[in-house]
């Protein structure tokens, strides 16, 4: 991945980086910081599904299946993201076997699904 194809970003506590329900058009690695996964029960509660922190990446699972964002990623205090835009990251894609592609298609399926029993089962 060329170096031109990423950006930084800087985030101040509280800022969302996206919402529940956007399209996914980015990845992102936590350079510094921390960032909190949620996800809206649709009966006004949310459940926390994970802290990233740093080295890590979050918001692949859109790029990945080309669905909406399951959560919301909200930066806790002074946060700095690497970003990885959707082109970026089918280059690296289109670069993959098919069997291994359709495998993650897969898994992200199930995952999001199994996400979203738990939720239920939770609230």
């Amino acid at each position: 991945m060329a170096g031109e194809d990423i950006d930084i970003r800087n985030y101040t506590s509280g800022d969302i980086v996206f919402q529940q329900g956007d399209p996914g058009d980015e990845a992102y690695i936590v350079e510094k910081g921390i960032i909190e996964i949620t996800k809206e029960s649709g009966h006004g509660s949310a459940l926390m599904l994970a802290t990233i922190k740093r080295g890590k990446m979050f918001g692949e699972m859109a790029l990945i299946d080309a669905s909406p964002r399951m959560a919301t990623a909200r930066a806790v205090g002074p946060t700095t993201l690497i970003v990885i835009p959707k082109i970026a990251f089918e280059k690296l894609l289109g670069k993959t076997d098919v069997v291994v592609r359709t495998i993650m298609n897969t898994m992200m399926d199930r995952l999001r699904q199994q996400t979203d029993q738990n939720i239920r089962n939770t609230l």
